[in-house]
């Protein structure tokens, strides 16, 4: 899936950089002189890909929406045509993408987060992030729909249902951060994940 803006080349360089100086320093210290510098391009270079300093930030919200999302997505399709194991498809759900104490999954979710408060107010970042989330769930639902047309899911369940569960669910983990001692063993919240993850399979 490409990004409003080139996935690669300049564009692309250009979004890393940024977003290096806005987990530095804030989306305030963002100053199209010295990103221009740190990208070793001419400021002309970058208004020739984006509109303006606002377009670089919102284009580094839509990376930052999309980034983990698409691999998983590739992931879960990967599996849903290369095995018959549905231990494989449930790893990667209730092991990976939905456990809470993972460090690189929490700093992810932190930054999607971050995406949809900033689109609050930004008519042209919440187009953005509409439009890559309808990329995105279309990838996600079409692997859902390989997976039942395996036997691998239940094919009586709505695909879209299950392609939201499988996105509100490790987002919602992001509550990890703040919930202290009251947040469930990782035994105990695998356990109620694999619950919900047995219940889409086919009735035996």
């Amino acid at each position: 899936m490409e990004l409003q803006n080139p996935s690669g080349g300049t564009a692309a360089a250009i979004v890393r950089e940024a977003k290096s100086i806005i987990d530095e320093r804030g989306e305030s210290a963002l100053r199209i002189t010295e990103l221009a510098e740190r990208c070793g391009v001419a400021p002309s270079v970058l208004y020739h890909h984006f509109r303006d300093r606002d377009d670089i930030i919102a284009a580094v919200r839509e990376a930052e929406f999309v980034a983990r999302i698409e691999s998983d997505a590739g992931l879960i399709g990967g599996l849903a045509v290369s095995t018959d194991n549905a231990a494989e498809i449930m790893s990667l759900i209730v092991d990976d993408m939905s456990d809470p104490r993972n460090e690189e999954r929490r700093r992810y979710r932190h930054e999607r987060m971050q995406a949809l408060v900033a689109a609050r107010h930004n008519p042209d970042l919440q187009a953005r992030l509409v439009a890559a989330q309808s990329q995105l769930s279309a990838v996600i639902i079409g692997a859902i729909k390989d997976a039942q047309s395996a036997g691998l899911l239940d094919d009586t369940l709505d695909p879209a249902a299950i392609a939201f569960l499988f996105e509100v669910i490790p987002l919602g983990t992001a509550l990890a951060t703040v919930y202290g001692d009251q947040l469930p063993s990782a035994e105990s919240w695998n356990a109620l994940l694999t619950r919900l993850v047995v219940a889409m399979f086919p009735p035996a």
